[in-house]
């Protein structure tokens, strides 16, 4: 019946053996490429037997699944009846929402787990050959009460990371309780050759299939009507990431940290970022092998006091970027103080890594128009100070200074809008490029005291901003295309080795960046101006 099965390596799980003998007969498949295993029993008693026999599965297909059918077929939903007319032997059979949701989940789980075992085998860091494997969930939508689209929904992003083409899907026969198996054949056909990014399609909303006596080898290409009304995938959405730090060290004290009451104990927390965490980081960068892919901004300070560190940090291959001497805020000084201060800055990098500095950070994002004009004068590539937007390159604007309101005038003098260049229309004279970055991005607000700045806090668990971080990239991951394009997107994450250099962080920072590769080919560790150049011939060729 369907001849895009036929050379499909099949298991159905959570069936009987009898189904899946009734599907294998709907097409021209192998006897010994579609294989059943009935999980049921284990996955709430047993999971290591379960895990055992999914293994026992790959091993007899060697090691290759194209299909993988859930079906959780085999409870009934109580819903059904009127409350009065349900025996009272079912209350005691868990046939709630959370236990069918546990029972296909954990059938994902056994059969994900396997596969990314298999993927690491096969290097899971380099594009995977083939068109990916498919996830088909029979089931009635309303056994799985009103979360069914997340579940969904995060099996299929957990099934792109282990293969960007792989696909996630759920048959609903809520409306078909009788379906035969020729029509959820045909139905699992049609998923597995449209791959439709709507993860819940009822079996009525294939027309195709209404019938139980379709026959037709050709039906997938016929189905006109299917391919217009399912949205296909969209390509597979690449992230690159920007990780960068700030190495600030005692300059963080000088400039807009500079307080009547620092003390020595306060001097000696830059100094631990000097010697001991911006080591740290480095030897775990290195470890999972991204220290040439990420950007460090130093101040000029920094560089002069703990050349040493910064030498080994050239070493590493890392892209160094400007951030003042000592951590100035723009506003702290006049224009020439502020060019004699970048002048500075771009001898000392140019000395210590023998090339011209490309990048800039403003101390504390403290910049103003100035500061913007002196980066285009001296043909910067890029700002990181700006977050216009927060997780896509633009040009840096040429923005009049915004205007504060002066409650001692009359109204009629602030009632108007405040005039704004248009977004990433190609600027007049040098194009300036911002990489967006801002204060949810980062560490050292969250995770550090310092007794004389108002904004520290430095008594959150690292857990909670590892969990932020994790739910941007996640938003990101699903909703990216909102912003346009094909859903691919910058993710930067800014740490300073006074912070994530200390103990108590080191592990997280070591975790998340674990998290970020765990994503394989999905993810690109990027330099600064890297990105910067790519986005920059981007604009160029659609201009």
């Amino acid at each position: 019946m369907t001849s895009c099965l036929s050379n499909k390596s099949i298991v159905v799980t959570g069936a009987s053996a009898p189904f899946a003998e009734d599907f294998r007969g709907c097409y021209s498949g192998a006897k010994n490429k579609t294989l059943a295993v009935n999980l049921d029993p284990l996955v709430s008693t047993n999971l290591t037997e379960a895990q055992a026999q999914i293994n026992t599965i790959f091993s007899a297909l060697g090691d290759q699944i194209d299909v993988f059918i859930i079906d959780t077929r085999t409870q009934e939903p109580s819903g059904r009846d009127a409350i009065w007319e349900i025996p009272l032997s079912e209350w005691d059979q868990e046939l709630t929402p959370m236990s069918c949701q546990r029972k296909m989940l954990v059938h994902a789980k056994l059969f994900l787990q396997h596969q990314f075992q298999v993927s690491k085998v096969k290097k899971s860091h380099e594009p995977q050959p083939g068109d990916g494997f498919c996830i088909v969930i029979l089931g009635y939508q309303d056994l799985f009460g009103d979360s069914l689209d997340q579940l969904i929904s995060k099996l299929q992003r957990d099934a792109s990371r282990l293969h960007s083409g792989a696909s996630v899907n759920l048959l609903g026969l809520s409306n078909s309780r009788e379906a035969s198996a020729q029509s959820i054949a045909a139905a699992t056909a049609i998923l597995v050759s449209a791959k439709p990014a709507r993860g819940i399609i009822p079996l009525d909303n294939i027309p195709s299939v209404k019938s139980t006596k379709n026959n037709n080898d050709d039906f997938v290409a016929q189905n006109t009507q299917l391919c217009a009304s399912l949205s296909l995938h969209q390509k597979h959405p690449k992230v690159k990431i920007a990780l960068s730090f700030d190495f600030d060290a005692v300059s963080a004290f000088l400039g807009t940290g500079d307080h009547p009451d620092n003390n020595l104990a306060d001097y000696s927390t830059g100094i631990f970022a000097g010697r001991v965490g911006a080591n740290r980081i480095l030897r775990m960068l290195q470890k999972h092998q991204v220290a040439d892919k990420v950007t460090w901004f130093i101040p000029g300070h920094t560089m002069e006091t703990f050349e040493p560190t910064v030498k080994e940090i050239i070493k590493s291959g890392a892209e160094i970027g400007l951030h003042g001497y000592s951590h100035e805020g723009a506003y702290q000084m006049t224009p020439t103080q502020e060019r004699d201060v970048l002048v500075k800055c771009m001898e000392v990098c140019q000395r210590l890594t023998g090339k011209r500095v490309r990048g800039y950070r403003a101390p504390m994002y403290q910049l103003r128009e100035t500061t913007i004009e002196l980066l285009r004068e001296f043909e910067f590539l890029y700002d990181s100070s700006l977050s216009h937007h927060d997780s896509q390159p633009y040009f840096t604007p040429s923005d009049p200074p915004i205007e504060r309101v002066d409650f001692s005038k009359p109204a009629s003098t602030w009632l108007r809008p405040t005039p704004l260049a248009a977004t990433n229309a190609w600027p007049v004279g040098h194009p300036l490029v911002e990489i967006p970055t801002g204060w949810n991005n980062e560490d050292m607000m969250a995770l550090q005291y310092f007794p004389h700045l108002d904004n520290s806090h430095g008594h959150v668990d690292v857990r909670v901003v590892e969990q932020r971080w994790k739910d941007m990239f996640l938003w990101l991951w699903e909703n990216a295309d909102v912003d346009g394009g094909d859903g691919s997107f910058v993710f930067p994450i800014l740490m300073h080795p006074d912070t994530s250099g200390m103990s108590h962080v080191i592990g997280m920072v070591d975790r998340f960046v674990g998290w970020l590769r765990g994503w394989g080919d999905a993810v690109q560790f990027r330099t600064f101006e890297g990105i910067t150049q790519e986005w920059l011939e981007e604009q160029h060729k659609a201009k």
